[in-house]
Formats: C-alpha cells, sequence, structure tokens
C-alpha cells in the first residue's frame, strides 16, 4: 500500500501499490505522475528504501495535487491511503 502525508508544505509517500507487478502498476504510476508534477514546483527528496518527499511553498499546485492524490485514494482504496497531518 501507497501511504501518503500531507502537510501544509510537503506531501510524504512511502510504500508500493502493488496492484500489478513492477513498470505495469497503473496506481503506482498515478501517483509518481502527481508528485513528480509537484516536485517541478519544489523540490523532490528521495530518502532509504521507498521513501520520497516532496516540498514546496506553492500552496496551489500543493492543494491541486493533494486533491488529485486523494481521487486516486478513492478510487483504489485498498491500495493508496491519504492522510492530511
Amino acid at each position: 500500500m501507497i501511504h501518503i502525508s500531507v502537510r501544509e508544505n510537503a506531501i510524504t509517500v512511502v510504500g508500493h501499490a502493488n496492484y500489478d507487478e513492477y513498470g505495469k502498476d497503473i496506481v503506482c504510476a498515478g501517483v509518481s505522475s502527481l508528485v513528480q508534477t509537484l516536485a517541478l514546483r519544489g523540490r523532490l527528496e528521495k530518502l532509504k528504501g521507498d521513501i520520497v518527499i516532496v516540498w514546496s511553498d506553492d500552496k496551489q499546485a500543493l492543494k491541486l495535487i493533494t486533491e488529485g492524490l486523494k481521487q486516486v485514494a478513492n478510487n483504489y482504496p485498498n491500495y493508496v491511503e491519504v492522510i492530511d497531518v
């Protein structure tokens, strides 16, 4: 499962959806695309393992990407969870 934590100026993503095999996982691809898009308006930081943090001061972009991630979670609730911290 992908666990996403949303804070005022950052989104933290941990895990893998395991919806399909690596390279064919549409859930992971959707989350990755949204997170990488936010990174264009901020800074992406990869930590050990599969932990990614995206920092951004662009509140509008952060809100838009968060809504997109929540839509993915709504469509695939067994594979993605989004928590507002």
